[in-house]
């Protein structure tokens, strides 16, 4: 197990460091002025100038490379050159938004998938199954913003019992920060329901068919206790695969989610701060968001190995 996680680890470090590679080489090194692309075209010589020596763009680019990953080290991303507050700061108030909403959307999508691809399966070709299925197929037609405006309409302007959008701050009481929270939280898990639903349902399915499945049903063993002491373990490896995939595409969701009920989380925060060219914020964002995705995948490979104990063997 040890040999397994060690591997793994090694990949993390291997992969973050060539996202920050990447991303350094797209915002600092290719052809084009940093500082002329922040200023815009009509800027004095004398402005660009003063920019390009306050951002260091004088030193070659490997010592700014340095310099970048060591304050990263140091708990250190820079000064943001449109709000003049360390992005640490920026980045870690945008986070008590992000995190929840994606945590939220996650945990919602999960257990809902799992109980709806569970009963499809227990109802394979009835009435429950094709009704799960078509709901499934329907999260995924739907676009996740014109679902979230779909519910600011029912939710906040016509019954109004949840509010359209903004956060109030989670020094304003934890209930409050919950019902801000709420409508981009289904939102931003319909489509992640309707994949895991119809993974969760395919993999029962098909481990429900496997010989040693059949084997415990002709020992005497009910349909539940298979279904619970024999199938669902191992159907799980699936989902967990599509869940690490899914994952990592809700911290990227909650670019446009953020945005359509005016959330001040990474988000909104990365959208700004292009429109603004703060290129030391999304630099700092963008690689934020990079080791979050290999989080979530190292996350998925451990429990890839605690599900199915064949997967830490062959490793």
């Amino acid at each position: 197990m040890s040999v397994f996680l060690a591997r793994r680890f090694l990949t993390f470090l291997i992969t973050v460091s060539g996202a920050s590679v990447i991303i350094f080489l797209l915002l600092e090194v290719l052809p084009g002025d940093p500082a002329l692309t922040m200023l815009g075209v009509d800027a004095p010589d004398s402005a660009i100038a003063a920019l390009r020596l306050e951002l260091g763009l004088d030193r070659p680019a490997p010592v700014r490379y340095v310099d970048w990953i060591a304050g990263l080290f140091r708990g250190e991303m820079g000064l943001s050159y449109v709000y003049k507050v360390p992005v640490t700061e920026l980045i870690g108030q945008r986070l008590a938004v992000t995190l929840p909403l994606a945590i939220g959307a996650m945990v919602v999508a999960t257990l809902s998938a799992l109980t709806l691809g569970i009963f499809a399966a227990t109802h394979h070709n009835r009435v429950g199954d094709y009704g799960v299925m078509g709901f499934s197929q329907l999260g995924l037609a739907i676009p996740d913003f014109w679902f979230g405006i779909l519910l600011i309409i029912l939710f906040a302007v016509i019954l109004r019992w949840l509010p359209s959008g903004g956060f109030p701050g989670w020094d304003e009481g934890l209930w409050r920060g919950v019902r801000s929270l709420m409508l981009p939280v289904f939102t931003l898990s319909l489509s992640l329901t309707a994949i895991m639903t119809r993974v969760t349902r395919s993999a029962v399915l098909e481990v429900a068919r496997e010989d040693y499945v059949r084997t415990a049903r002709a020992k005497g063993l009910s349909r539940r206790a298979a279904l619970w002491g024999h199938v669902l373990r191992n159907a799980l490896v699936p989902v967990l695969t599509i869940g690490g995939v899914l994952a990592a595409a809700v911290v990227t969701g909650t670019l446009v989610i953020e945005n359509v009920f005016a959330l001040p989380g990474l988000g909104k925060l990365i959208f700004d701060a292009i429109s603004n060219r703060d290129l030391m914020v999304v630099k700092n964002v963008v690689l934020l968001f990079a080791a979050i995705v290999v989080v979530v995948n190292f996350v998925v490979d451990i429990l890839y190995a605690l599900v199915d104990p064949r997967i830490r063997i062959q490793a």
